[in-house]
């Protein structure tokens, strides 16, 4: 019995990652709006201490859910958005800066796109105009509207 167990346990913490998963665009749904997920340079996800994956479609989204207490923040390990200069791939969202400008919408209209790094988002500003926000900012600027 106690060999079985050995065997089991470690799968079932393996199970267990609060790791992102790759979203799936043109075919996962958005867990806010239910809109599928087609732009990859947009999008983010929530990961639960217990591992469950919430994705969305856009950082909006995500915050949107969270202020909408469909989650509680104790429960969640991590916030991850996508990388608007690198499509599909994740930074995470609390370090992350955000561009907010009307000449680079993002899929549901608060125009606001993620960056992994500030040099980054300034380049995008430069172009698109807009301002470069933190996450902290990007909460209270939302959490008014």
């Amino acid at each position: 019995m106690l060999n079985i167990l050995l065997l089991i346990v470690p799968l079932f913490i393996a199970s267990c990652s609060i790791d992102p998963e790759p979203i799936n665009f043109g075919k996962d749904q958005c867990e806010h709006c239910r809109m599928t997920i087609v732009d990859n340079k947009f999008g983010a996800e929530i990961i639960t201490k217990k591992g469950k994956v919430y994705k969305f479609d856009a950082t909006e989204c995500m915050i949107n859910f969270v202020k909408q207490s469909k989650i509680k923040n104790e429960d969640v390990s991590i916030y991850v958005v996508v990388d608007a200069t690198k499509q599909g791939q994740f930074t995470g969202a609390k370090q992350a800066s955000y561009l907010i400008s009307p000449n680079f919408p993002s899929p549901m209209g608060a125009n606001l796109s993620a960056f992994g790094n500030k040099s980054d988002a300034e380049s995008y500003q430069k172009n698109y105009q807009g301002e470069v926000k933190s996450w902290d900012e990007i909460l209270t600027k939302l959490q008014t509207k």
